[in-house]
């Protein structure tokens, strides 16, 4: 029922190779490849919050949660295994803005800001003429928090950071994409639906459970009774409670692809022609494996860091490819501006995927090691795992191939998890380092990228106001 997972890429200095480890894949390059637009192309960058690659049709979910989803992709390449810096929105989506890990970009907590140091893509865009818009809904994305950086419109109200919203973000989308004038633009629209709390509308409500009859105890979970925080690692919920909550996410997941399917329909064809579509999720979510239900952001499973990722440029990227390397989330924003022509930035950690003038990725097998970490910022009092108070107890990781190590703090010595994803994907039986082929190069690479700095900004949890607190346990994050 879960796909395969997969690892990772190397500290600052591995990550700017020269382009002789890109292997041009000279049979899949368009013959028009390097045509020039009339004008410069456009992007229409599409998050969706909290979304596991393997719940989508085009990774390989026997459910139909996403077929607009797995139609766009279809039309260019889809990454298959590409995952996130860290397992939260915050830091996340600064990666993906910045093309930089949190080490570098700053934002290492949930609750933290993205420092007006960083350049972000949406900066970088705006100077070279583009209008920039976000609609967005998230409440770690509230103006203010510095992910405005470079949008000339930036719409997160507070209305939209309690329940479902996706109809009100295609809404708001369809209308910038209505009023964009002759300019080249850039617009990014978060959906929020598929994060906690499960709780899709219309048909979509019963869509992949339509027989399950609601047990007191989901009753009393519906009602607030017994808090999300109760259940994360602590599940006394019957099998069919849980798989009638599986079926709401999945449920979500097919409520805000309906929208993204609405969404792509306004795009006009004269605009469709010249715009770089990308689409991709911030983080996964666990259900349940490894004893940690409904929740992300304190683990670095690949149920919470393995995330969708497509791209779609018209008579540039060629349609249908899928590419089994490893990528990361951070390689969006250099990878934008390579298709925009608009020149490789350097300093970024993410690295374009395609190389110039090519509709095929560059990468032979992917990159070389990937690097992951975790929140330190918002521990649930009930995680038995988290064995070091504060950012001493952040776990990190490290993959290549079809390796991957995880690094978990402990007073007495830190614990290795080591995997082999080919034999073990759903990641059930951690090995010692000296276990896996790659153990010794992967525990190397992690020792010199780890560190245990904070970071930007400090830990609002303690100044939130009750408002704030009241949204945040509607979410989950509170108990």
């Amino acid at each position: 029922m879960r796909p395969t997972r997969s690892l990772a890429t190397p500290p600052k200095p591995l990550l700017h190779r020269s382009w002789i480890s890109f292997l041009p894949a000279v049979a899949l390059l368009l013959s028009n490849g390097c045509a020039p637009f009339p004008r410069p192309a456009s992007v229409l960058l599409i998050t969706i919050d909290t979304v596991r690659a393997d719940h989508l049709g085009a990774y390989g979910y026997p459910r139909s949660t996403s077929p607009r989803i797995d139609s766009l992709a279809r039309e260019g390449v889809l990454f298959e295994r590409a995952y996130a810096t860290v397992p939260r929105t915050t830091q996340s989506v600064a990666s993906l803005l910045t093309g930089l890990y949190p080490k570098n970009h700053r934002a290492r907590g949930l609750f933290s800001v993205l420092p007006a140091g960083n350049t972000t893509l949406a900066e970088l865009l705006k100077a070279k003429g583009y209008v920039t818009s976000a609609v967005v809904s998230n409440i770690f994305l509230q103006p203010g928090k510095g992910f405005e950086q470079g949008f000339d419109s930036y719409s997160n109200p507070r209305s939209r950071w309690d329940g479902d919203s996706s109809s009100q973000i295609t809404d708001e989308a369809l209308s910038k994409l209505r009023d964009a004038g002759d300019r080249p633009f850039f617009l990014w629209a978060h959906y929020l639906d598929p994060h906690w709390t499960y709780a899709p509308e219309g048909e979509f409500a019963s869509k992949f459970d339509p027989d399950y009859r609601p047990t007191q105890a989901m009753l009393e979970l519906q009602a607030g009774k017994t808090q999300k925080g109760d259940i994360i690692f602590h599940n006394d919920l019957s099998e069919d409670d849980r798989q009638h909550l599986e079926a709401l996410y999945d449920g979500e997941i097919g409520q805000v692809d309906s929208q993204i399917g609405r969404l792509l329909d306004g795009i006009t064809v004269a605009q469709r022609q010249r715009l770089l579509i990308v689409l991709a999720s911030d983080h996964g979510e666990s259900l349940c494996e490894h004893d940690y239900c409904y929740a992300h952001g304190e683990t670095l499973y690949d149920d919470t860091l393995r995330v969708p990722l497509i791209m779609v440029l018209p008579e540039r990227i060629r349609p249908g490819q899928r590419f089994a390397g490893n990528v990361s989330l951070m390689d969006v924003a250099p990878t934008v501006l390579r298709f925009l022509a608009l020149g490789d930035r350097p300093g970024m950690d993410g690295i374009p995927l395609f190389p110039q003038g090519s509709g095929a990725p560059g990468l032979s097998s992917g990159r070389e090691f990937l690097f992951a970490e975790t929140d330190y910022q918002l521990i649930h009092s009930a995680n038995p795992r988290f064995f070091i108070s504060g950012v001493k107890g952040r776990w990190s990781g490290a993959r290549k191939n079809l390796e991957k190590l995880i690094q978990i703090p402990r007073p007495e010595g830190a614990l290795k998890e080591g995997f082999n994803l080919a034999l073990d994907p759903l990641e059930m039986n951690p090995l010692p380092v000296n276990r896996i082929s790659q153990g010794e190069a992967l525990s190397r690479a992690l020792e010199t990228w780890t560190d245990y700095q904070e970071g930007a900004g400090e830990n609002m949890e303690e100044s939130l106001t009750p408002e704030q607190r009241e949204r945040l346990r509607s979410l989950g994050y509170l108990q």
